[in-house]
């Protein structure tokens, strides 16, 4: 038995469920995980987020002083824990993570391609034993950088089975993943497109993670009663239900970094819209799943 370590963002985010996913995957490997949750930054939309409720209220969690935390702080929570291992994901202190690596400890992160930059391929080598990736587009983009990266393919975690859908007939509920409402997803496009159906069957159901963007959203649900627009956080039961209740996941997107909902959706038996392009086509196949 090896005693792994996870340092993760600890709330209702995308990066936070692969590594809850990642501990619970382990766990049931026969290994003991121990969790640094790492906050958002203090100027985020909700700054210093560290959950501790619904499926976040684990042990062996340890609460990061700040977004970034010195290497001392890292290095304690190794020694701290008599850490084997531990999984860095998306994080770029690669001076503290090579610390780490330093004490004696194996070292592996993933990064999310969209954010990593080529001048980054160095330090994180210097900083991780192992980089791996997700997607053989990462895999691809890691090579042109020197970085030999063994491929991890994500999958649908079995907590996702335990969700039955509840599909209504007579409907057509399209869910629409909005996320933090940035401009990497095209909400605007989106729903004009199906404003223009007619087809009185159809639902969208709109959920977002954050308040923002409400004056187009709010508008044009108020002008079409077949829009749903849900902006609270649910507990992830519940979330999951709503997802798994609808027919199709309606999910263009101008990049993904590793595209939970597809792998959600997946698990629920739904079909796909997205774009056809990586690495959302490495997941979705047209006429299998999308």
């Amino acid at each position: 038995m090896a005693r792994i370590g996870i340092c993760s963002f600890w709330f209702n985010r995308g990066q936070a469920v692969v590594g809850r996913h990642l501990r619970s995957v382990i766990d049931g490997l026969g290994h003991e995980t121990f969790v640094l949750a790492r906050p958002t930054r203090a100027t985020n939309i909700k700054p210093s987020l560290i959950e501790s409720s619904d499926v976040w209220d684990q042990p062996g969690v340890t609460n990061g002083s700040a977004f970034e935390m010195p290497a001392e702080e890292y290095v304690a929570w190794a020694r701290e824990n008599e850490l084997d291992a531990a999984f860095f994901f998306a994080n770029y202190q690669l001076e503290e993570i090579a610390a780490v690596r330093a004490a004696g400890v194996t070292t592996l992160g993933a990064f999310m391609w969209e954010n990593f930059a080529p001048e980054q391929a160095e330090p994180a080598q210097r900083a991780l034993d192992v980089i791996y990736c997700f997607s053989e587009c990462d895999r691809e983009r890691y090579a042109e950088m020197g970085i030999a990266s063994p491929l991890v393919p994500w999958g649908c975690h079995p907590e996702l089975d335990a969700i039955v859908p509840n599909r209504r007939e007579g409907e057509v509920r399209l869910f629409y993943p909005g996320g933090y409402m940035t401009e990497r997803k095209p909400l605007k496009p989106v729903v004009r497109a199906f404003r223009k159906s007619e087809d009185p069957r159809l639902r969208l159901v709109l959920k977002a993670q954050v308040i923002r963007k409400t004056g187009f959203v709010e508008k044009t649900a108020a002008r079409d009663e077949r829009i749903e627009v849900i902006y609270d956080d649910l507990p992830t039961h519940e979330h999951l239900q709503l997802f798994a209740d609808c027919d199709a996941l309606l999910a263009p997107s101008r990049w993904e970094g590793l595209g939970l909902h597809l792998f959600e959706a997946t698990a629920f038996g739904m079909p796909i819209i997205t774009n056809d392009n990586p690495p959302m086509n490495e997941v979705v196949e047209d006429e299998l799943n999308g």
